[in-house]
């Protein structure tokens, strides 16, 4: 019995460990690589195990200390430092485990419940054939009931094991980004429904073996409605986990949205001041132009009238005054000196980082659209690309164009970039390679929110040409549609 009983706990814990690692890597990130850490991780945690299970020392109402204990130390030692995440991945994976035994236990005994007077049958017809020997049968007995054990056991584990994979996964699949950084408040609001599963699931130990460790089958035969009760506690103290993470997700996808809102608003708050700097400033540049180039005229007039020859010397000065009234002017004639700061404002910087520059932008007639949102479109596309060409040393660079179709007011925008291009689960915006993702990462995701407030939308292609990776966006407004 001890053969099959020790192999039944090497293929457990093996198949434990290795889910483990599975659902620790989604939520930590690896030291080391990734086969070498697995491999290790599992061979550990069975051996651990196999090791505090035959020692002898605790019983089986106390062995959540050593998968607690086992887990952390491998956590630390496998994957980097990340407290709240550690703890949640803890307590819900031995909670989900532990609480799970007494979802099959009914099963088990279901099965020899059924087993047993089947086999008394069998052998009460083979004593009466007279078919074996007393010695024979005996044997016979031994061998068919560690058969029927090992085999109950090993679809009751199994069962179990599918069930913990398939409660883990859907943690998984309802639990906030992995690149979310957890507070400790938040990690005691994940923590709570674990606990109480643990706590629970100690109470029944406690209660189930407190007399020996058929106690439990013993409960079963008094109070047969147990087998169907403790079953549904347990599938129901799991899906208050699973509740707790979805709530979560949802509560922390509102709290993102309403710091990228918070963000937008500063930002189009920023915008409307740099615009009414840039009129202010273009308004005085304009009046300051007119004047300069009248009393440069009226200079030369005057020197011309009283017949006096221009020396080089002045020529030269009033020349280089027009010049310098010249570089007044921006070098994009849009329609609007907004649009001009900005584009000239982004040439400097392509100037500085050596990216090529083609820029063919107009303003649409009428006013058709709001400037304000203009202004945060152009800023943020102009920004990522120029961001990324910069990152390219073969011929980086970024070109802008618009252009009308009735109604409707193109932006087009395309840049070399290195072709390192990560997409957002269910997005069609790509994820931010800056650091701080909650504050980064937000600018295509306002252009489409402008794109949207204007009918339109907006759509991101790649394309290799010519053995260079370049980034294509569109941006598509209704000209005759401008949103509140």
């Amino acid at each position: 019995m001890f053969d099959e009983i020790f192999l039944l706990d090497c293929l457990v814990y093996i198949a434990i460990g290795a889910i483990g690692f599975k659902y620790a890597e989604f939520f930590l990130k690896l030291k080391t690589r990734r086969i070498k850490a697995m491999f290790l991780w599992t061979l550990i945690f069975a051996m651990g195990e196999l090791i505090y299970k035959n020692a002898g020392t605790f019983d089986d109402s106390t062995n959540i200390l050593s998968y607690i204990l086992l887990l952390g130390i491998l956590s630390i030692v496998f994957f980097e430092k990340n407290i709240p995440r550690s703890a949640f991945f803890l307590a819900s994976f031995v909670a989900g485990w532990e609480i799970l035994r007494f979802t099959v236990s009914p099963l088990a005994h279901a099965m020899l419940g059924i087993w047993n007077p089947l086999w008394e049958q069998m052998i009460n017809a083979l004593l009466n054939s007279g078919v074996m020997q007393g010695e024979n049968i005996l044997s016979l007995i031994q061998l068919t009931n560690r058969i029927a054990l090992f085999t109950t056991l090993l679809i009751c584990r199994m069962v179990q094991l599918a069930m913990l994979y398939f409660y883990l996964k859907l943690i998984r699949k309802n639990f906030v980004a992995k690149d979310y950084e957890l507070t400790y408040g938040e990690m005691w609001f994940l923590l709570i429904p674990c606990l109480t599963i643990l706590s629970i699931d100690i109470t029944l130990r406690v209660m189930a073996y407190s007399v020996d460790n058929s106690a439990l089958m013993l409960i079963y035969e008094r109070a047969p409605s147990t087998l169907l009760l403790l079953p549904a506690v347990s599938v129901l103290l799991l899906g208050f986990t699973i509740t707790a993470v979805t709530l979560f997700k949802g509560l922390s996808d509102g709290k993102i949205e309403y710091r990228k809102r918070l963000l937008l608003e500063n930002r189009m708050a920023e915008v409307r001041n740099r615009v009414n700097e840039i009129e202010n400033i273009y308004g005085n540049m304009r009046g300051l132009k007119h004047d300069l180039r009248g009393a440069i005229a009226n200079v030369a007039a005057c020197i011309n009238n009283n017949s006096v020859k221009l020396s080089d010397e002045v020529a030269s000065y009033l020349k280089g005054m027009e010049n310098i009234i010249a570089r007044l002017d921006f070098f994009d004639n849009t329609g609007s000196p907004i649009v001009d700061a900005i584009l000239s404002r982004f040439r400097s910087v392509c100037k500085a980082e050596k990216v090529s520059v083609d820029f063919s932008f107009h303003y649409p007639q009428n006013n058709a659209l709001n400037i304000y949102d203009l202004s945060v479109i152009l800023d943020n596309v102009l920004q990522n690309a120029v961001e990324a060409a910069a990152k390219v040393r073969n011929y980086p660079f970024v070109s802008l164009r618009s252009y009308e179709k009735g109604g409707l007011f193109f932006i087009e925008v395309e840049n070399s970039f290195d072709g390192n291009l990560i997409w957002k689960k269910d997005s069609e915006i790509p994820a931010t390679s800056k650091q701080n993702k909650e504050l980064h990462g937000i600018g295509l995701a306002n252009v489409k929110r402008i794109a949207e407030k204007y009918s339109g939308d907006m759509a991101i292609d790649t394309e290799k040409r010519d053995d260079k990776n370049t980034f294509q966006l569109t941006v598509m407004l209704y000209k005759s549609h401008q949103g509140d």
